[in-house]
């Protein structure tokens, strides 16, 4: 019995060291890998659908638990991130990055644009800032999500950083300290923590709120839930501590590996144009929405209340790109209710893509289609439109030709590189070899319509794909029976998208005179 415990013994001790080492030996490796890297690439997939993601980006992430506010950004930390949100060959390409260990960019994506971050002291994008407000200045507190943090865009072009530029620019005689209390990924829920717990503490004059994309994420839990939650039995606590050994979660990202199938960009594709119309009813799904409707409202008017109540004024901001969210007509109704200006950020945007649609159809000269492509053998009947749509190659070669693909036997029925585009000035196509390559299909008025676009892939295959984003139009109703041309789209290109739920550098300036202006206009009452 002696030499059994004894041998039990020595196997424990042994695979304790062996464990022990290889912790050890997998932080050390991924602390060096780390190390080298100065370009943390941000992969985007249809369906934000990634699949594991390795262990050693861990010590890459900003945003680590608080007990007040779930989560908070790491404190001085400095970022350069590689923008993918790019056309590739194949969607595996852009996942493969988030799987890489070498710490360098495939070559494929050396030259795409990149964009840095600087947090201060206390984890907020910007300079450090006294407690106290300087003499003589207004000081200007932005609370929100990733659109207030300024995701995509460098710290110059942030919205809250172009907003005192403005000011500066708007009120050149008075004095403005613009402070960015932007975090990613944060709700309604907790830029009312935030507010009560640091944000009134400085004495700010102008509290400018945005919030919204966030509270409406169907997660599974609820953001109040995770504060009021009680502290996990010690059993609990101790699985979750074994489960923050770099050993362990090694060995779930390669279970998880090994069970991750992805979607194709087709079945992404098939789900949308399968959705019936009508609004979300978020009644149904409280339980497990971070911030209901109701809840928001009611955060978002406390807000504002205790902004007045310390002597500030409010300024509020939508900050979708979902002109279906519920959360947009309350904000409209708040904004009435508490005579509090709203900046209508989705429509401050869709005006600007608007122009620039415009301006873009202007320089390829293809503002109004010319008469002699209009073929009439091809104007519908009463109850349908003939469309056309149209890309521009934008900065990429097309060595075959141009596809589209999406719901709808017009469309491929969902097979990529089937239905080709013509840039030779035959079927609707207006000009030859202008980079501008056209499609001509026959639909029912009212049809909703999902797409993408591919570059000379194989037939068959999900080759040469342009941005992970779904690019949808409803068929409209002809008034003269004729063709009608859709606006020009640009191949790799949304226009003042950055990525599939942020505005671009533009939509930020924009955003930002908007709210200049508000600040501008309340303080002349």
């Amino acid at each position: 019995m002696g030499r059994l415990l004894k041998g039990a013994l020595k196997s424990l001790i042994t695979t304790v060291i062996f464990f022990a080492l290889s912790e050890v030996g997998l932080r050390a490796a991924y602390s060096v890998r780390n190390a080298f890297v100065s370009r943390v690439p941000l992969p985007y997939a249809l369906g934000d659908e990634y699949g594991p993601v390795p262990p050693w980006l861990d010590r890459l992430m900003i945003l680590v638990p608080d007990p007040a506010l779930i989560w908070r950004s790491l404190p001085n930390v400095h970022r350069t991130y590689v923008d993918i949100f790019s056309p590739v060959q194949r969607a595996e390409d852009r996942v493969a990055l988030l799987r890489r260990f070498v710490p360098t960019l495939p070559p494929e994506f050396r030259d795409n644009p990149t964009w840095t971050i600087d947090l201060n002291s206390q984890g907020y994008r910007g300079p450090e800032f006294a407690a106290v407000k300087p003499p003589s200045t207004v000081r200007v507190a932005c609370i929100g999500d990733s659109w207030t943090f300024g995701m995509n865009v460098d710290q110059p072009r942030s919205y809250p950083d172009r907003l005192a530029d403005h000011l500066r620019e708007l009120a050149p005689g008075a004095r403005y300290e613009v402070l960015n209390f932007g975090v990613l990924g944060y709700s309604s829920f907790q830029g009312l923590q935030l507010l009560k717990g640091r944000v009134l503490a400085l004495h700010p004059d102008v509290v400018a709120i945005g919030f919204g994309m966030n509270d409406s994420g169907v997660p599974g839990y609820r953001d109040k839930d995770m504060i009021a939650a009680a502290p996990p039995p010690l059993t609990r606590r101790a699985i979750d501590a074994a489960k923050d050994l770099e050993l362990y979660k090694l060995l779930d990202y390669v279970a998880q590996r090994l069970r991750f199938h992805p979607k194709t960009i087709g079945d992404y594709l098939k789900s949308e144009s399968g959705k019936t119309d009508g609004p979300v009813d978020y009644s149904t799904m409280e339980p497990w929405t971070r911030v209901s409707p109701t809840d928001y409202e009611r955060n978002l008017r406390t807000m504002i209340q205790l902004a007045r109540d310390a002597g500030a004024t409010a300024v509020l901001l939508d900050n979708e790109l979902w002109d279906g969210s519920p959360y947009r007509p309350l904000l409209r109704k708040i904004s009435a209710d508490t005579q509090v200006p709203l900046v209508d950020s989705f429509q401050l945007i869709a005006d600007a893509r608007a122009a620039t649609q415009r301006d873009i159809e202007h320089a390829l000269h293809l503002d109004t289609p010319e008469a002699s492509h209009v073929d009439e053998e091809h104007i519908p009947d009463a109850t349908t439109t003939t469309v056309v749509f149209r890309v521009h190659r934008g900065t990429f070669d097309v060595p075959r030709s141009m596809s589209i693909t999406g719901n709808g036997a017009q469309l491929g029925d969902f097979v990529p590189n089937t239905i080709l585009m013509h840039d030779d000035g035959m079927e609707g196509d207006q000009r030859k070899g202008d980079g501008v390559w056209s499609y001509r299909a026959t639909f029912p008025a009212g049809t909703d319509l999902h797409y993408v676009y591919t570059n000379s892939g194989a037939r068959g295959q999900w080759e040469g794909l342009d941005v992970p984003h779904m690019r949808e139009v409803r068929v409209p109703t002809s008034p003269d029976g004729r063709p009608i041309y859709l606006p020009v789209e640009t191949f790799g290109r949304v226009y003042m998208q950055a990525d599939d739920w942020h505005t671009d550098a533009s939509g930020y300036d924009l955003i930002a005179r908007g709210v200049a202006n508000a600040i501008l206009t309340s303080a002349s009452r």
